[in-house]
C-alpha cells in the first residue's frame, strides 16, 4: 500500500492559510484605509510666550526676574519679539544710574551661544516695536532662555506705573494628518 502526503499536506497548508489571513487582511484593509484618507498638509503652527509686569509699589522699587526655556528646533521659521516699555517720569531725565535707575533688561540666549541672540537693556520708555529673528539656514536645535530682570515702581493708579510687556513668538512649520484631530507633528 502506498500512502499518500497530498491529503495532508493540503490540510496543514489550509490550516496554516486560515490562520494568518487575519494579520494579512488586516495589512490590506490598513492600506486601502490610507488610500481613502487625505494627504497630509503642511501648515504654520504659532505659539507665544507672553511677560507682562505692571509695578505698583509706591514706596520700594520691585524687582522682577523671570527665566523661560523655549524648545526651538528646525520646524522654526521665525522668531518675533514684541516689546514695549513705560517708565513712569522717564522723560524728565537722561541717562541711567545702575543702582538708581528702575530699568528693564531682557535677553534671549541660544543653547551654546556666547552673547545673547537678542537683548534690551532700557531705563526708559520704549514705545511698541517688534524685531523678527530669521533663521540662517536654521535656528541652533534645543532649548532657548529669554531671561528678564527688571526693577520699578508706581502706584495703584495706572497714570504712575512703570510698566512692561515682553512677547516671544514662534511660528513652526508642522504636518497635519486628516482625521489626527489636527494634532501639528
Amino acid at each position: 500500500m502506498k500512502k499518500s502526503w497530498g491529503l495532508p499536506i493540503m490540510l496543514v497548508m489550509s490550516i496554516l492559510m486560515s490562520s494568518s489571513s487575519g494579520c494579512l487582511g488586516l495589512l490590506q484593509m490598513r492600506e486601502t484605509m490610507e488610500d481613502l484618507r487625505e494627504a497630509p498638509q503642511l501648515q504654520k503652527e504659532t505659539i507665544k510666550y507672553s511677560h507682562i509686569k505692571i509695578f505698583d509699589n509706591p514706596t520700594n522699587w520691585e524687582e522682577y526676574q523671570n527665566t523661560t526655556s523655549i524648545y526651538i528646533d528646525a520646524s522654526v521659521i521665525d522668531i518675533i519679539i514684541y516689546q514695549k516699555v513705560k517708565i513712569t517720569g522717564s522723560d524728565l531725565f537722561e541717562g541711567c544710574l545702575e543702582d538708581f535707575t528702575r530699568y528693564v533688561r531682557a535677553e534671549l540666549w541660544s543653547p551654546t551661544g556666547d552673547e545673547p541672540v537678542w537683548s534690551i537693556d532700557v531705563c526708559e520708555n520704549v514705545d511698541a516695536k517688534t524685531d523678527n529673528l530669521i533663521p540662517s539656514p536654521t535656528f541652533e536645535t534645543g532649548d532657548w532662555e529669554l531671561k528678564i530682570v527688571a526693577r520699578g515702581g508706581g502706584t495703584q493708579s495706572s497714570v504712575f506705573q512703570d510698566q512692561f510687556q515682553i512677547d516671544l513668538t514662534i511660528h513652526r512649520t508642522c504636518t497635519t494628518y486628516p482625521l489626527e484631530e489636527d494634532k501639528c507633528i
